[in-house]
């Protein structure tokens, strides 16, 4: 029995392991196939941000949400001690990222003047994605749509709002963070974090767009369509070459 238990944490570690070598394996490949799907993504934004016009009646509680952002975050608390949630949230996505990728946390620290770190071990020997995450990956949208769906139809119009919030906020966010002194950013090189985060954000935004629940986009039809790109891209570069 000793011997099964043993065997089996052998297998799990190796596995372990040779998902984080693929992830870093795929590094620039994802990057490239994000590339080329951005003429696909700006127009399909545009598409569901009409969309989400012609029926904003539904929306408007996430419009509210947008703008209070700007007014409640920025004018009224812009310089008092604002860094700290700021931080919090991107050591949290870098968690999240070290958790699915089956890494253990040892450490986190954040404080209200905005300085945090997080450090993780494992097996797996960390990866790209862990070090990347906070600069594309919206935590705090995913965690409101997350309840909407929980909530189903209660309080609906409440997280619609503070979706919106959220949005504007992991924009904001992100354009500040993301700059040459981003250790982050150079850990994975300045030049790849060029190359992926602008069509990265594109898709998370598309994405949690297209989550909204109860709404006349969905998800499935998107990717489909997505997935006709690439297949059309395909046929293209076949003709060529």
């Amino acid at each position: 029995m000793i011997n099964l238990v043993n065997l089996l944490s052998i297998i799990v570690q190796i596995l372990i392991i040779w998902l984080n070598k693929l992830i870093n394996l795929l590094k620039y490949p994802i990057a490239i196939l994000l590339l080329i799907g951005i003429p696909f993504l700006v127009p399909k934004l545009f598409d569901i941000l009409q969309i989400m016009w012609r029926h904003k009646e539904y929306y408007y509680p996430m419009f509210w949400g947008m703008g209070a952002y700007i007014v409640i975050w920025q004018v009224l608390f812009k310089n008092i001690g604002n860094g700290w949630f700021a931080t919090l949230e991107h050591e949290l996505t870098h968690i999240i990222f070290a958790i699915v990728t089956f890494h253990k946390i040892t450490d986190i620290r954040v404080s209200f003047t905005g300085n945090g770190h997080m450090n993780y071990s494992g097996v797996g020997g960390g990866n790209w994605l862990i070090t990347i995450s906070p600069y594309f990956f919206p935590t705090f949208s995913a965690i409101i749509l997350g309840l909407m769906y929980l909530s189903k139809y209660q309080f609906n119009e409440f997280l619609l709002g503070l979706l919106g919030f959220s949005i504007v906020y992991h924009i904001h966010s992100t354009y500040r963070e993301t700059h040459y002194g981003q250790s982050d950013l150079k850990q994975v090189g300045i030049g790849y974090a060029w190359l992926f985060l602008p069509s990265a954000n594109l898709l998370a935004l598309v994405m949690i767009l297209a989550l909204i629940p109860n709404d006349r986009i969905y998800l499935r039809i998107v990717m489909n369509k997505f997935y006709d790109y690439y297949l059309s891209c395909i046929t293209i570069l076949d003709k060529l070459f």
